[in-house]
């Protein structure tokens, strides 16, 4: 079974060290008026990215110390590491919402103008990157796989066209640290998407203007438009994809895509692999874009995606969910170094091969265990040795 695509960047402790000359800063970031956390916030300088968690929580380690804030409907943020070193909290001013500036109607120009910008405002030719990518898979709640990458991927362009219709990329992976356990009883295997199809789904930007319905939405602060999308017709599921853009006024870059590709849970059907009875139930994703200062083009900074599949409670197998995120996140953009690529673009990325450096994961903050991940380590540590119970595969 194939089964697609979120993201999900984890807990940290609030802390500021030096090490040698690059300044290490873990810290909260929070609504100034609601004093809530704030998720997505852009963490950066000219060198290094970061973004902040669900709880509000980034780590950044750089040796500039100047740090950048910024996440839509909110006013920009710039501090020193001095400046940020009193704070525990770091809180960002929303912008005031223009209402007045709404025109009904005027949807598809904007959506035209914003396609027709596309060659303008994103690479469209090679480029180098950097990422780190979280993948995890719960079945019933409950942890069964972990795996976290650090690498370089090049690509021909940030999105498929004419001249470059298949879009590959290089991806080679710098580290990895990976386990899954498994009762033995249970037969089923769930295949994580392969770097090719993970890829396509985070670029995933342009709709047929034709096949859908558009609404301007008003609760988007001054600089941005905020664009709504949701097919005429459902689909062979019985489903309607549903989404939104986020386009930035000044140069109408389409920074922020979601979609939502189920809608109608009750009226999908089950399909069977083998004895195997099986539905897609939710499947979503959202990518941002962020502009580049040395390039002055739109990368993906990040994209995190989701799906839930249930299993049937008939025939062999029990009933069950399972429920596959990644969370992908770019750490330099625009880097000279190519990719050496060290595996095959179009493989379960579960199955990837590389060894554990214990050293590097020790090391670097930007994809920290959160407790419920050290709760499952713990599992199978305490199962390691049930072999006659247990199927464990990892590389540490």
């Amino acid at each position: 079974m194939n089964y697609r695509t979120l993201f999900l960047i984890s807990f940290i402790f609030i802390s500021f060290a030096v090490e040698a000359q690059k300044t290490q800063t873990n810290k909260v970031v929070a609504d100034r008026l609601t004093k809530l956390p704030l998720d997505k916030v852009n963490v950066y300088n000219e060198k290094d990215n970061s973004i902040t968690n669900q709880e509000g929580v980034f780590s950044f380690i750089s040796d500039s110390k100047e740090l950048n804030f910024s996440l839509i409907g909110y006013e920009n943020v710039r501090l020193n590491s001095d400046e940020i070193k009193n704070q525990d909290t770091i809180f960002l001013q929303s912008k005031t919402i223009e209402l007045d500036e709404v025109i009904v109607g005027n949807e598809i120009s904007i959506i035209k103008k914003a396609y027709a910008k596309l060659k303008d405002n994103y690479p469209l030719e090679p480029y180098n990157e950097n990422f780190f990518l979280r993948c995890t898979l719960e079945k019933n709640d409950q942890t069964a796989r972990l795996q976290d990458i650090y690498g370089k991927v090049s690509r021909n362009s940030i999105f498929k066209t004419k001249i470059q219709p298949d879009n590959k990329c290089n991806v080679e992976i710098l580290n990895m640290r990976k386990v899954g356990i498994a009762d033995k009883k249970d037969f089923i295997y769930f295949e994580f998407q392969s770097f090719e199809k993970l890829f396509d789904l985070n670029a995933l930007i342009q709709i047929a203007i034709e096949e859908y319905e558009f609404t301007q939405e008003k609760d988007v602060a001054g600089d941005y438009l905020k664009i709504s999308f949701i097919k005429k017709e459902r689909n062979v599921m019985a489903q309607k994809t549903s989404g939104y853009y986020i386009i930035n006024k000044s140069d109408y870059a389409i920074v922020e895509t979601y979609f939502d590709f189920y809608d109608n849970i009750d009226d999908i059907p089950f399909q069977k692999d083998g004895k195997v009875e099986y539905r897609t139930t939710s499947f979503k994703r959202v990518s941002n874009f962020k502009k580049n200062t040395s390039t002055n083009k739109y990368y993906i900074s990040n994209a995190n995606s989701a799906v839930r599949v249930e299993l049937g409670g008939s025939g062999i197998n029990e009933k069950a969910f399972y429920d596959y995120t990644t969370n992908f996140f770019v750490t330099n953009s625009f880097i000279a170094e190519k990719a050496n690529s060290n595996l095959s673009m179009n493989k379960d990325i579960f199955k990837v091969k590389f060894p554990y450096s214990e050293s590097f994961w020790a090391g670097q903050n930007q994809l920290p265990l959160t407790s419920e991940l050290k709760d499952f380590l713990k599992h199978v540590a305490e199962n390691k040795d049930k072999k006659k119970e247990f199927e464990i595969i990892g590389n540490f």
